[in-house]
Order: C-alpha cells, then sequence, then structure tokens
C-alpha cells in the first residue's frame, strides 16, 4: 500500500495567534489546498480520507470536488484535543503558539502527548482496515502535522516526538509504503514545490 499524507491548508487564528478545532482555513489556505489538489489529482487513489475537524475536511473537499470523489471522515486521527486553551493563561498561549511547550493540554481538559499518540495509533488501524476492507493499493489522508508526525513515529516503531521533524507546511505531503509485508519504508521529508508560487 501506498499512503499519500497531506497537511491542511493554513487555517484562520484567534487574536492570540492559535487556532481553535472549529476554525476553517483562509483564502490563502484555499489556494494552497486547490495548489495540492491539483498535484494529487494526476495520480490515482483508490480511497481517500481526512479527520472530522473543518480545516482538514475543507481541505479533502477542495480534492474531492475536483476529482469527482468522495472522502471518509475518522475522528480519532484529528489533531491533538487542547480542551479549553482559551482559558489558558497569555505566556502558556505564547509558548504554544512558538512551538515551545510540551503537549500536555490535561490542565485545560484537553489530551496529553501520551493519550494523543494512543488515540492516533488507533485512528491509523481504523483507517487501514477500512482500505484493506476496499483493498486499495494507494491511499490519500488529508491530516495535521501532529498526526501525520504520530503516523509516521508509529510505523517507524518509535515513540512520538513532535519534535524530530521540521514542521510540515501547509498543504505540502509526504508519502511512505508498505515493502512486501517488511514494514514500510522511512519518511522522505516533504513535498512542497508545488507551493512555490503561493504567497
Amino acid at each position: 500500500m501506498e499512503l499519500w499524507l497531506v497537511r491542511h491548508g493554513e487555517t484562520i487564528v484567534e487574536d492570540d495567534g492559535l487556532y481553535l478545532p472549529h476554525n476553517g482555513l483562509t483564502q490563502l489556505g484555499f489556494e494552497q489546498a486547490r495548489s495540492v489538489a491539483n498535484v494529487l489529482s494526476k495520480t490515482w487513489f483508490d480511497v481517500c480520507y481526512s479527520s472530522a475537524l473543518p480545516r482538514a475536511v475543507q481541505t479533502a473537499q477542495v480534492f474531492a470536488d475536483l476529482t469527482d470523489s468522495r472522502f471518509t471522515q475518522i475522528e480519532e486521527l484529528n489533531e491533538i484535543e487542547v480542551g479549553r486553551i482559551e482559558e489558558a493563561p497569555a505566556e502558556f498561549k505564547n509558548r504554544v503558539v512558538n512551538h515551545q511547550v510540551s503537549l500536555d493540554f490535561s490542565e485545560f481538559g484537553g489530551e496529553t502527548s501520551d493519550e494523543f499518540y494512543s488515540r492516533i495509533v488507533g485512528g491509523f488501524a481504523k483507517l487501514l482496515e477500512d482500505a484493506d476492507s476496499r483493498k486499495a493499493d494507494r491511499v490519500v489522508g488529508f491530516l495535521h502535522g501532529g498526526t501525520i508526525g504520530a503516523i509516521l513515529d508509529h510505523i517507524a516503531g518509535r515513540d512520538f516526538n513532535y519534535r524530530r521533524r521540521p514542521r510540515m507546511p501547509n498543504c505540502s505531503y509526504t508519502i511512505v509504503s508498505t515493502k512486501q509485508d517488511r514494514g514500510w519504508s522511512e519518511w522522505q521529508g516533504w513535498h512542497s514545490d508545488h507551493l512555490a508560487k503561493i504567497t
């Protein structure tokens, strides 16, 4: 199986720099989504998935509209649950925005890093089971940077570490594949050349 993992487009942010779970794409985010959809439309995908959060759903919908295809939402592949992050102190929010905080939002009713990783592993298993039931050889998933990172760590057999890779650009993608029951290929980096003309 070949798996194409796509990060969603740029997302609307709040005044404090955070984007909340219900936030969708910006105008630029839709342009990014159209750009990656045009690239992906040149490849045949047997099945398409997204998380259930608006920014991923909207990115997947652009692709689905272009290719006259459908996609399945898997809620377990949502980005980390931040809980009532709007109630967090300004200093904590600033550290989150600048990626200087460990992934632990339990103080605000959200998830810890371990809880997030466990959920993603379960959601990924659900995706693979569904794809296998459809005899899919090539799969595309419109997800989140953290979700994709967790999947890449899982298929490599490593503990989750969101700082392991450089930050994934919006609407970039990466490709991994199974190698005849010998596990998954290594992550080779992000494909993002299609975004170069978008400002």
